[in-house]
């Protein structure tokens, strides 16, 4: 009899010490799988990123090939031009196929996949090649109204 409080406390607390240690390990495989979740989210959004930078640098491409043949056009415009608005149109002109080569380097060299750098980079990427093409079509009306 004097080891039946004992038994009595073994039976009782047994059970309450397995579920806790059934509960640990439910939580556990829970976490696992919670994690193998947002991996699998996470590849899943750095593919997207990726397919979309893809798309970008093909369509920026083709506007930065159109930006060089809109430079060349002007160049043969303004070859021959003498005097200061001639040498003024040169520097403009050296100045926009800069910018325009740092466009092409900029997009060819990106490769960050997170989703808020992507966004943000491409709206600032936008506004700068949008800008040397607002630049490149109004050249000449720049230049008229420089004289």
């Amino acid at each position: 009899m004097k080891n039946s409080p004992i038994i009595i406390a073994v039976l009782i607390i047994s059970p309450l010490l397995f579920s806790n240690c059934d509960r640990l390990s439910q939580n556990r495989e829970q976490a696992e799988i919670s994690e193998m979740e947002a991996d699998r989210d996470l590849n899943i959004s750095r593919d997207e990123v990726a397919a979309e930078i893809q798309t970008f640098r093909i369509e920026m491409a083709g506007k930065i090939r159109g930006h060089n043949r809109s430079i060349a056009t002007i160049k043969r415009r303004i070859t021959g031009n003498d005097g200061t608005s001639g040498i003024i149109n040169e520097a403009r002109i050296i100045e926009l196929e800069a910018e325009n080569r740092e466009l092409r380097r900029t997009i060819n060299n990106y490769s960050d996949l997170s989703r808020h750098n992507w966004d943000q980079f491409k709206e600032d990427f936008s506004v700068k090649i949008d800008n040397v093409g607002s630049s490149l079509n109004a050249f000449f009306e720049d230049s008229a109204s420089a004289n």
